[in-house]
């Protein structure tokens, strides 16, 4: 037989075999009554020798897309999602939101209800299959997803839909997309799959225009303080280096702004922070990479008058953003991979003034290392069960080679992440709940790595937790969940005082209305009911400790650890 046939029963097997050859690794499925003919298929796999993607097994729709997402996140390689039909669609589109504004590509599937009363394999047989039934299933998912469809008959061009989706998620920008299986299609038998292509054909990447790159090379050379704003330049670990390096050449600054990954470490020479207002009083030229909110006008103003604005990144203007009025002098399209080497190689030939502006960008970023270390200091002769404190803790006494994924109380401006690839934060969406699976999805990526998951007690909670810890055991997942536990929705407290800062939240003892999660659970029994190690934490002095204990936990015994830090 050649290697591009393959013997089969049904459609189902036929879905599943095509994606193991397009390179989907795992397939996160939260099951139903739709997944009748895959439930078939896999039990059949050990006679029919067929190849498929690993079965995850998720327990809740929002674990099954945050571990495609985290595993996504780290190897770049889209994964696929099943979920049970309407109501495990709608269950999942605050993580699908996530993905999107994430630019994470992903094959979500989810089953449709049966199409026929009766007459087919996979007709209805349940009282569900009536009341589950939307007119647009797809609809409540339309605005979230770059295309949606549905499988009308496997026989014909499974080959040519599946493609298409994965050729659509995979091209820049990238983005989850969204196929319904109706559970009839699934069932059609289906005796042959013969390939028509070996390879998915994705769309290469933009590259920078050629005239618009000298553009921006004459704004850097002329400029006395240039600055990079960017939030996901280090999305490729190998991004990294290019920036750094074009960075220290040419005298750059860099600011990492609501970065999501790490785009240079803290300890470079032109990193400037977390933080653009400091900037504003100098940089004359802002080169804005890859960021969606590079400054909030409300809070920070805005740049000194004169400053020349850049925006440039696969959608520099944020298009899938119904408002966004952050205006550029030039606009680039470009990924960073394309446009760093681009704008490298016109540079070389420009080296006037570079000197000088490396000299005045290393000065502020000296200010900005001995500003934290002030910090530090501080913290370390008055320890106070702070995040701050939390910070400082986790960054003393983590290995070298951790992962951090955040969704919370982490900060760069504190926490010692060095390593490309070792910190993720939160989407932009800020959709909770997506910390700990995403996490998960890491650990399964990273096996033999420490990857730490730093949440709030209201994330953890939305992250449906008792399924996540579940999953951590099913799949054998060490991983380390530090909460900080305040008790409370800070981000709900903080925005009544933000908003009213002379008014009766200001003047409310904490929690404010509505922000108190009192009386709060004991957390880390969570942990210790699938069989992991959990220990709560009130004593600042004892954190130390407590996170070398956790941290032994999951690096020599392989189990999953929970820390319950009662902070202010």
């Amino acid at each position: 037989m050649p290697s591009n046939a393959y013997q089969l029963e049904s459609v189902g097997e036929a879905f599943l075999v095509l994606m193991k050859r397009r390179g989907i690794d795992h397939f996160f499925v939260n099951a139903g009554t739709d997944s009748a003919s895959l439930v078939e298929a896999y039990a059949r796999q050990p006679s029919s020798g067929l190849d498929f993607p690993n079965a995850v097994v998720c327990t809740h729709e929002n674990l099954a897309v945050g571990m495609a997402h985290g595993y996504t996140m780290v190897t770049g390689r889209p994964q696929a999602v099943m979920l049970h039909v309407s109501v495990g669609a709608a269950n999942a589109v605050c993580a699908l939101m996530n993905a999107a504004r994430d630019n994470i590509p992903m094959l979500f599937t989810a089953g449709r209800t049966p199409l026929f009363e009766q007459g087919r394999r996979g007709a209805r047989n349940v009282p569900i299959h009536w009341a589950q039934e939307m007119f647009d299933q797809a609809g409540m998912l339309r605005e979230i997803v770059k295309w949606d469809y549905e499988l009308r008959d496997g026989t014909v061009n499974l080959e040519d839909i599946v493609d298409r989706a994965l050729a659509v998620t995979s091209a820049p920008p990238q983005g989850p997309v969204y196929l319904t299986l109706p559970r009839e299609v699934l069932a059609t038998e289906m005796r042959e799959l013969v390939l028509a292509r070996d390879e998915l054909a994705v769309p290469s990447e933009p590259a920078p225009d050629p005239r618009a790159v000298e553009r921006l090379a004459a704004l850097i050379a002329a400029a006395e303080f240039p600055v990079i704003a960017t939030a996901t330049a280090g999305r490729r670990p190998g991004d990294v280096a290019a920036l750094g390096a074009l960075c220290e050449a040419h005298g750059i600054g860099v600011v990492e702004t609501h970065a999501r990954f790490l785009g240079l470490p803290a300890s470079h020479p032109m990193h400037l922070g977390i933080a653009l207002k400091p900037c504003f009083p100098k940089a004359d030229l802002i080169i804005v990479l890859e960021a969606d909110v590079p400054w909030m006008p409300s809070v920070d103003g805005g740049p000194r008058a004169g400053t020349t604005l850049v925006n440039a990144g696969v959608d520099p203007l944020f298009a899938r953003y119904p408002v966004r009025g952050f205006r550029g002098d030039l606009a680039i399209t470009a990924t960073t991979s394309t446009l760093l080497p681009a704008l490298a190689a016109v540079l070389g030939a420009r080296s006037a003034g570079a000197e000088g502006r490396r000299d005045r960008i290393a000065a502020a970023s000296r200010a900005v290392r001995a500003a934290r270390e002030e910090r530090v200091a501080a913290l370390r002769a008055a320890p106070r069960m702070t995040k701050d404190w939390m910070n400082l803790c986790l960054s003393d006494a983590k290995p070298a080679d951790a992962i951090v994924v955040n969704e919370y109380w982490a900060t760069r401006a504190i926490l010692d992440c060095e390593a490309p690839g070792s910190f993720y934060h939160h989407p932009p969406a800020a959709g909770l709940g997506w910390g700990m699976p995403a996490a998960l999805g890491v650990q399964l990526a990273e096996r033999d790595r420490t990857v730490i998951a730093t949440l709030g007690d209201g994330a953890y909670m939305f992250a449906n937790p008792a399924a996540c810890h579940q999953a951590a055991a099913a799949m054998e997942l060490p991983l380390l969940t530090i909460l900080c536990n305040n008790a409370r929705w800070h981000a709900v407290q903080n925005a009544a005082q933000t908003l009213y800062p002379e008014g009766h939240a200001a003047r409310h003892a904490t929690p404010v209305p509505l922000a108190d999660l009192t009386p709060t659970p004991a957390f880390e029994k969570y942990a210790e009911a699938s069989g992991g190690y959990g220990e709560v934490v009130a004593d600042p002095a004892a954190l130390p400790d407590a996170i070398a204990r956790s941290l032994r936990v999951v690096r020599e015994e392989r189990r999953q650890a929970l820390l319950n830090v009662l902070c202010e």
